[in-house]
């Protein structure tokens, strides 16, 4: 799978964007003919340094002033794929909606020498994303400043505003630096179409790209990166590792514990044997979900003796698989189907192996070797 991940080594912006995937192979020329809605349009690109570190930086040249409320009555009319109209109308309403709430009602707050560049930004980088022919787009967490900076408006949060609420629900990362590293737009941009995550596993790099922003951070690069590479789509995938020793509650009560956690959501429940100081006999209990779950923790605290509980995020590799219900000799039965190295594999769902062979009288062990060789020849498995 084709994939872009987003490393913002501290800034992202709109304009960063783009330039980094200008920097991936994007012609500016591609750009300035899929963004001709906007008359006479050019988009300039050189190359600058920050911190030693060699990025590009862009432009967009045009005496056109388009005000918000022409922004999607422009995308509409526009000759953009059908995709990146959706996703940009998408986008500017959720940075609109934000900048209502932020400032008032009425009011959208979006200085007038910023407006077409919000609009050229956001469509951009989605016909330069379409351009590299990108199946997924992932991004690492975004940076928040901290403290107040100066704007033309006086001393505002450094960690905007409308940013703050177009990640709400995405990973931040704050840095101990008074400076703004994420723009409304960057974060509207990233947070529609990305999926963040910081431990992605890159089968493969094919290019790097480096946009720069516009202002400089002493002792520190502005800059944004982005990979083009691949991922296996089959096999990455994460897990909230959740654990806790047990050494004082009585082992009758675990079965209930094991319900009670996976009907709050939980991927799998194990209890491992241990012994833990003074040499008593423990249980550690483990808990496996797809992200942080209150209701998991909340059962818990409630359910066991636990006083604290640890936390991680795991990477898991998962082979593809697809539960199918096949008509057989002795009725329906799920199986769970698999393969690797284009290997197929196959598993039968426990328990309807075990209902068919309470009925039929026979040792489980017996009749799941019945099925292996039925589901052999009938082509269903290797």
């Amino acid at each position: 799978m084709r994939v872009i991940y987003v490393d913002p080594i501290l800034g992202a912006s709109g304009d960063m964007i783009l330039a980094c995937l200008i920097d991936l192979g994007v012609k500016k020329e591609y750009l300035e003919q899929s963004l001709k809605f906007i008359p006479d349009l050019k988009i300039k690109v050189e190359p600058v340094s920050h911190q030693g570190i060699r990025a590009k930086r862009i432009q967009f040249i045009t005496k056109k002033t388009v005000r918000e409320h022409d922004f999607i009555p422009l995308i509409s009319k526009s000759k953009l794929k059908n995709s990146i109209k959706e996703n940009a109308i998408k986008i500017i309403n959720r940075i609109f909606d934000v900048e209502k709430k932020v400032h008032g009602a009425k009011h959208l707050h979006l200085h007038e020498l910023a407006d077409v560049d919000t609009i050229l930004d956001i469509t951009g980088a989605l016909v330069a994303l379409d351009f590299l022919e990108i199946d997924k787009i992932y991004s690492k967490p975004l940076k928040a400043g901290k403290g107040l900076i100066k704007t033309i408006e006086g001393k505002m949060p450094a960690f905007n505003l409308a940013t703050a609420e177009l990640l709400k629900n995405s990973p931040v990362e704050f840095l101990s630096i008074p400076f703004e590293f994420t723009t409304p737009t960057a974060a509207a941009i990233l947070s529609t179409i990305a999926e963040f995550t910081d431990t992605l596993l890159l089968t493969k790099i094919e290019k790097v790209g480096l946009g720069a922003g516009t202002k400089k951070i002493k002792n520190y690069p502005n800059l944004l990166r982005t990979f083009l590479g691949e991922v296996n789509e089959f096999l990455t995938d994460e897990c909230l590792v959740i654990e806790t020793n047990i050494d004082d509650q009585n082992p009758q009560d675990f079965e209930l514990i094991m319900e009670r956690l996976y009907e709050a959501g939980a991927l799998e429940v194990f209890f491992t044997p241990v012994i833990m100081k003074h040499s008593r006999p423990g249980i550690v209990l483990t808990v496996l979900a797809d992200g942080y779950n209150q209701k998991i923790i909340d059962t818990i605290f409630k359910e066991t003796t636990t006083l604290g509980i640890r936390m991680a995020c795991k990477k898991r590799l998962k082979l593809k698989r697809e539960i199918k219900k096949i008509s057989s000799p002795w009725g329906d039965i799920n199986i769970k189907f698999f393969e690797y190295n284009k290997t197929k594999k196959f598993s039968i769902e426990y328990q309807d192996l075990k209902r068919i062979a309470k009925n039929l009288k026979k040792p489980i062990g017996v009749f799941r070797n019945e099925i292996y060789h039925y589901l052999k020849k009938e082509g269903l498995s290797d």
